[in-house]
C-alpha cells in the first residue's frame, strides 16, 4: 500500500501526459484555475503533487498576495477543490489544514536563508525578486513558535 502512494503522483503524470496529447498538465492546471477562480487568478507560481492533489500555489489578480489551490483527481479527472487566500507578498505565514497541512510563509525581514518547520526545512521557491516564498508539508498545523527563520 505504502508503494502504491508513493508511486502515485508519476503514474498521475504519466496519465495525464500521456492520455492528452493536446494539454499538458500545466495546460490542464490553468485550464483549471481560469473556470473556476479567474476572477482572482493571475498566474501560476508553482505547484507540487501531494497524495491525490495538486497543490497549485498562484498569484491573486485583486490582492498582492499568493493563493494556495487544491486540484484533486477523482475517476481519472482533475477536479478543482478549493482556492485559499495565502500570505501576503510582503511578507506572512498561512497554515492550511484542510485538505492537505501545507505551510507557505513569506518572511518580513530580508537576509532569510532558510526556514524551518517543526525542525524540518521547508522548500524554497524563488520566482522573482517580488516572489520567493517557503513551502512545506507537514502531519499537522504549526504555530508561529514551529516556524523558524534562518539567517
Amino acid at each position: 500500500m505504502e508503494s502504491i502512494k508513493r508511486t502515485f503522483p508519476l503514474i498521475l503524470i504519466f496519465l495525464l501526459i500521456g492520455c492528452s496529447k493536446e494539454l499538458s498538465l500545466e495546460d490542464e492546471i490553468l485550464k483549471i484555475l481560469e473556470s473556476s477562480e479567474g476572477k482572482d487568478y493571475e498566474r501560476v507560481i508553482d505547484y507540487d503533487i501531494k497524495d491525490d492533489y495538486i497543490v497549485v500555489i498562484y498569484k491573486s489578480k485583486k490582492n498582492e498576495q499568493l493563493n494556495i489551490g487544491f486540484i484533486k483527481l477523482n475517476d481519472g479527472k482533475l477536479n478543482w477543490e478549493i482556492g485559499i487566500g495565502g500570505p501576503e507578498l510582503s511578507g506572512g505565514d498561512s497554515f492550511i489544514s484542510d485538505p492537505l497541512y501545507v505551510n507557505v510563509m513569506i518572511p518580513k525581514e530580508s537576509g532569510v536563508k532558510h526556514v524551518k518547520v517543526f525542525g524540518e526545512y521547508a522548500r524554497q521557491v524563488m520566482y522573482s525578486n517580488e516572489i520567493n516564498y517557503w513551502i512545506s508539508y507537514t502531519n499537522k498545523s504549526p504555530n508561529s513558535l514551529d516556524v523558524e527563520y534562518i539567517k
